[in-house]
């Protein structure tokens, strides 16, 4: 009989640690899930301290906890808390004066090495986010190429496990962010594929850059009515989901413009300057209101958007936000300044629309980089090319088009616009040999992005 009791004993003390234990574990992964709820609140509205700060009490309660070791990693790896464009290329973020950019960095690889070390199941999202991470940190062809595009091409072979964890929206976003890596490496018809896959399988809400840098990449093709469609649409998304208009407004107004609509290009110009002064598209925006206004016979009032594009791009260039900001700002001014000349035939004008192209030409190592898709070292060789022949100084148009040829051709991080504009550049300098004026679209003349 005793015998039966102690075994009855021992059952109930098992049956009472082993309630202990699953409570325990009920209150441990539901401590967890709510530290994660709240890092992911915080994540939204852009507070990443707090959100941090909670994960990292999720991950030390539970330390076989996987989403929050990810969610850890997209805190500290994301445009808000580095961006190459603190760096010039080639840099650390310390070299550059930021090592808390640059600890955050090592911190969101660190994470998401060890996300797909520990929990194998979960490398295909952990791939994408440290192709999110190096191209926000990495510059060039090369870089890109040798740090970037490999994990993103892991995670495009893995879609279906991209989808279990993230949806039709992580595997439309999958797409962008490729589409993405490929516009910044010059591989633009690669580009226009991946953007049109993540509008296929996520039309809608559908994700915002896809639709954005579609737009930008038609024109770029010179498919003009193709990205006034895709322009439209975003514009369509952004009043009914909340996106910033403006991202729309621009490729809608420049696409307009080239497409002879010139009311709407003006309407989207201006709903730019009015309602997002603050937009690194209002330059663009000034200047397709002046060639507007230009061609209707409002000379004066051409002239107007043009000095007050000069004046804002003096701001950016006495007030850089990062290390793209003052050439930027010094490409526009120089397309703004040969505006000017071309409506007053003020010499002057011409000397600093000049002068501020050579200064591009002459500081490598601020301009020849990527920003935002464009090189503005590579445009402002087309463009002083472009200018001196229609000068008659063909020989100096030539020598540009030549110097940049061979830079083309020999610059390992310039191999995807040589891929691109490599045979047209041959073109123009069989046209500058021939004596022939070459013209820039357009196109060039609006852009800074």
């Amino acid at each position: 009989m005793k015998k039966y009791v102690i075994a009855g004993v021992v059952l109930l003390i098992i049956c009472a640690v082993s309630g202990v234990y699953a409570y325990k574990s009920w209150s441990t992964a539901n401590t967890v899930h709510n530290y994660v709820q709240k890092a992911l609140k915080a994540m939204e509205g852009g507070d990443y301290d707090t959100a941090i700060n909670y994960l990292e009490k999720a991950i030390e309660i539970d330390p076989n906890y996987p989403i929050a070791y990810y969610d850890l990693a997209l805190a500290y790896g994301n445009e808000e808390q580095f961006h190459r464009y603190y760096k010039l290329p080639g840099q650390s973020f310390t070299d550059a004066g930021h090592p808390e950019m640059q600890e955050k960095y090592e911190k969101a690889v660190k994470y998401l090495e060890y996300l797909k070390k520990k929990f194998p199941e979960y490398k295909a999202i952990a791939e994408m986010a440290l192709g999110d991470v190096n191209f926000l940190y990495y510059c060039g062809y090369v870089n890109r190429e040798k740090y970037v595009l490999p994990h993103y091409l892991y995670a495009l072979n893995h879609t279906d496990e991209v989808e279990k964890y993230l949806g039709k929206e992580g595997v439309s976003a999958l797409y962008a962010n490729l589409a993405r890596v490929y516009l910044a490496m010059a591989k633009v018809n690669l580009a226009e594929y991946y953007y049109k896959k993540a509008i296929e399988i996520y039309p809608d809400p559908g994700i915002d850059t896809a639709y954005e840098h579609l737009a930008w990449v038609e024109l770029e093709l010179g498919n003009l009515s193709a990205a006034y469609n895709v322009a439209k649409a975003f514009i369509e998304r952004a009043e009914k989901y909340g996106w910033d208009s403006d991202l729309g407004y621009a490729p809608a107004s420049i696409s307009a413009y080239l497409l002879g609509k010139y009311d709407e290009a003006e309407e989207y110009a201006k709903k730019i300057i009015e309602s997002f002064p603050e937009s690194a598209y209002v330059g663009e925006s000034y200047r397709i209101l002046a060639m507007i206004y230009y061609k209707s016979d409002l000379k004066s009032k051409a002239i107007e958007m043009l000095e007050k594009d000069i004046t804002n791009c003096n701001n950016a260039i006495n007030n850089p936000e990062d290390a793209t900001t003052v050439p930027t700002a010094i490409y526009e001014r120089a397309l703004a300044n040969y505006m000017l000349y071309k409506y007053t035939n003020d010499s002057l004008k011409l000397d600093s629309c000049i002068s501020d192209l050579k200064w591009i030409i002459n500081n490598p190592k601020f301009t020849k980089r990527e920003v935002a898709h464009r090189n503005y070292y590579i445009l402002a060789h087309l463009s002083l090319a472009s200018i001196h022949s229609h000068l008659g100084k063909f020989d100096n148009a030539k020598s540009y088009l030549t110097k940049l040829k061979t830079e083309l051709k020999q610059d390992p991080d310039l191999k995807g616009w040589n891929e691109f504009i490599g045979s047209l550049v041959d073109e123009l300098i069989d046209s500058v040999s021939a004596k022939k004026p070459i013209k820039m679209p357009e196109v060039v003349w609006i852009l800074s992005h």
